[in-house]
């Protein structure tokens, strides 16, 4: 039996190379779709946000700052993909939605992110995965904590 601090080790080593490795994946697919990643981020995103995000929740969704969204939203306004509307409880606002056709692009690229995880986790037992996602929630949580008190 390998021992917990070997264990803890292996794990450490190896969560960003397939952090990493997946997400490279996931951009190639979106790449696809003949638009840039960051634009296929985004409708992914504000699709499953639902409709009526506003740009910091979709960038916190990302992993982003609201800067980075800007010009990403721009070229998605200009390509009819999503379209800004007033915030009906806070008039100096806008809120994000998905045209027909932007709604369409989110649809197949998240079709496409499902056929990956099913590719990358064929085989692997449900009793496994909960157990990883488990895992992963609560070394996410712990890290929260401890970034919090610093």
């Amino acid at each position: 039996m390998t021992d917990r601090i070997t264990l803890a080790h292996e794990l450490a080593t190896q969560l960003s190379p397939v952090s990493r490795a997946w997400l490279q994946l996931a951009d190639r697919i979106l790449g696809s779709l003949a638009i840039s990643n960051s634009a296929g981020w985004a409708l992914v995103h504000l699709e499953r946000l639902g409709k009526g995000a506003r740009q910091g929740d979709l960038a916190r969704a990302i992993g982003i700052t609201e800067a980075s969204l800007v010009r990403t939203m721009q070229q998605l306004e200009r390509g009819g993909l999503v379209e800004r509307r007033p915030d009906e409880e806070d008039r100096r606002a806008n809120r994000l939605h998905l045209t027909a056709e932007g709604k369409k692009l989110a649809g197949e690229a998240e079709k496409r992110l499902i056929e990956l995880r099913i590719e990358l986790l064929e085989g692997i037992p449900d009793a496994q995965l909960e157990g990883a996602v488990r895992l992963l929630g609560i070394v996410a949580e712990r890290a929260a904590e401890m970034r919090s008190r610093a």
